[in-house]
């Protein structure tokens, strides 16, 4: 696949701004190196001139015609807390302006435990956060993604990057492009995603590297490269993962790949260097929950391990042809538009979807706490580090989906249902309603495909051939759905507050506030529902029929 590449990079103002202050200040240092050199009667001592490169993604994006924020300044003879001192000490006796707040200073100071081994500083020139570092090299211990990094040269730099494309760098004193690999510019134009290195050890020394290709491979729509490829699929890399890697870290690079241009390339990815199990697991609740829960509990994972596999090649081989059925359901279809328009909502889609194979597991995290967690909580909470608002979310639709029991119920006999049902259920997902009825649609409209052969390659099969008439007929009870929640006016049903609250309820119930209200609410916004005129003292009365309900 051939990518347009520019020739050359072309600075923006704000880029051309901050060029001029550092070769200005470069030409006085190397001034001011020349001439102490010339004074040198020991040549061995003679120091280097001062070369500054722009590094990494910043390079690549340029050359992709992209802007980009992201601004790493290479350094190959100061320390970065060195040169932008002495910058800023540069620009203060000259007058020269850097931009506002330009004058403060954020150096991260080494820490061998947390890859700090070189120090890094961070400044702002006009507007922009640019970080200062040295040119590097690394070595790797065998149980440590953690490099050991020392000063390095511009070679060794560019060769310790995870891909080539990512290895180029913009010499800003010459204003050039360079390229040490041989391999990055050609490979830019070419889509081709290949580790400088070779990959196996590339890979089993910092095995985030795996994940990073796959993100960049999403990202761009570019190939991974046959031998990176096969280093990808390597057992070993499995172990490494698990075992060098933080789940924090692992969560990181998953999001990315989740948010990208192409969630369905990067999950193939993932799925076809058969990492998926280790990815989706619980982390460091895997022991404990081995040592807390049966052996049935046990081996429904281990089943579920098989269908999330199993869940990814599906879904990401039929999601095309999904997207393109939708054109014949315009209100499913302004829905999924919502949900594939917004990146978060995009992943929660996604997350739901792939994991629902582990909707019905309950796990106990303690073996001598009776509290159990749904599997997928799991996987999301504790082996992705995930926020609350996903695991929470992402989990109740992926219980959904594993249940399928309001949707199931509601499609056998849709003119039975009340408009309560529908309203409650709505409600269950409050702002997320778009995304659970799009990825139950995707499901069952996978559900409704004939059997085939599924395709475990990188790139899918054509879906040619495959009959996709019950699919398409699936849709459109989702399509009804929608157009029956139009005509129950359940569109802001989230929005809807309760007529009456815990104070008018206790008063009219003549008890004191306590557990025994919790069964109450449900109780008076099913009223509500199916009373949409009803006023506040009706559903009292309702309220006080049902009071021996609400004992405890």
């Amino acid at each position: 696949m051939q990518t347009k590449v520019l020739d050359s990079i072309t600075l923006n103002e704000t880029e051309q701004k901050i060029k001029a202050v550092l070769v200005d200040f470069c030409t006085l240092y190397n001034n001011t190196i020349e001439s102490e050199n010339k004074n040198r009667i020991d040549d061995s001592q003679a120091k280097s001139p001062l070369e500054l490169r722009i590094t990494g993604g910043w390079v690549r994006d340029k050359l992709l015609g992209d802007e980009s924020n992201d601004l790493d300044i290479a350094i190959n003879v100061l320390s970065g807390e060195d040169f932008a001192t002495q910058l800023m000490q540069w620009a203060q006796e000259t007058g020269r302006f850097l931009g506002e707040n330009a004058t403060g200073l954020h150096t991260i100071k080494k820490n061998p435990e947390k890859s700090k081994h070189l120090e890094t500083c961070t400044t702002k020139l006009f507007g922009l956060d640019i970080d200062f570092v040295n040119l590097r090299n690394e070595s790797y211990t065998a149980d440590s993604r953690v490099p050991i990094i020392e000063y390095g040269t511009a070679e060794q730099d560019a060769m310790r990057r995870d891909a080539t494309l990512n290895a180029l760098f913009y010499n800003i004193n010459e204003d050039k492009i360079e390229d040490f690999t041989g391999r990055g510019l050609t490979d830019l134009q070419n889509g081709i995603l290949r580790t400088p290195l070779p990959p196996l050890q590339t890979f089993l020394d910092d095995p985030l590297r795996v994940l990073r290709l796959v993100r960049f491979a999403c990202r761009f729509n570019f190939t991974v490269e046959a031998e990176t490829l096969e280093a990808m699929k390597n057992p070993e890399m499995k172990d490494t993962l698990i075992h060098k890697i933080s789940r924090e870290r692992v969560g990181v690079e998953l999001h990315k790949i989740l948010v990208s241009e192409n969630v369905p390339y990067g999950l193939r990815l993932i799925n076809h260097v058969n990492l998926s199990d280790c990815i989706f697991d619980a982390g460091a609740h895997t022991e404990p929950i081995l040592q807390a829960n049966e052996q049935s509990v046990i081996d429904d994972i281990e089943l579920g391990k098989e269908l999330v596999n199993k869940t990814v090649d599906e879904t990401t081989q039929y999601f095309g042809e999904f997207v393109k059925s939708l054109s014949e359901t315009p209100s499913l279809r302004g829905l999924a538009e919502e949900v594939f328009s917004s990146k978060i909502l995009v992943k929660l889609f996604w997350l739901s979807v792939v994991l629902h194979p582990y909707g019905g597991i309950q796990v106990k995290i303690h073996a001598k706490k009776l509290s159990s967690m749904n599997y997928v909580e799991v996987v999301l909470k504790e082996g992705l580090r995930f926020g609350k608002t996903e695991y929470d979310t992402a989990t109740r639709i992926a219980v959904g989906i594993a249940k399928n029991d309001f949707l199931a119920d509601y499609f056998a006999s849709p003119h039975s249902a009340k408009r309560s049902d529908v309203g409650l259920y709505m409600r269950n997902f409050n702002d997320y309603f778009n995304v659970n009825l799009v990825a139950n649609a995707f499901h069952d409209f996978i559900r409704s495909i004939q059997p085939s052969e599924l395709c475990t390659e990188v790139q899918p099969r054509s879906v040619e051939g495959v009959d996709f008439r019950n699919a398409k007929q699936t849709l459109a009870q989702y399509e009804q759905l929608l157009q029956t929640i139009e005509k129950l006016d359940l569109k802001t049903v989230k929005d809807t507050k309760p007529i009456i609250d815990g104070k008018l309820i206790s008063k009219a119930l003549q008890r004191k506030p306590g557990p025994w209200m919790k069964d109450i609410a449900p109780e008076v916004m099913r009223w509500q529902l199916d009373n949409p005129g009803g006023s506040a003292e009706e559903c009292l009365e309702y309220i006080r029929g049902k009071s021996c309900d609400f004992t405890q």
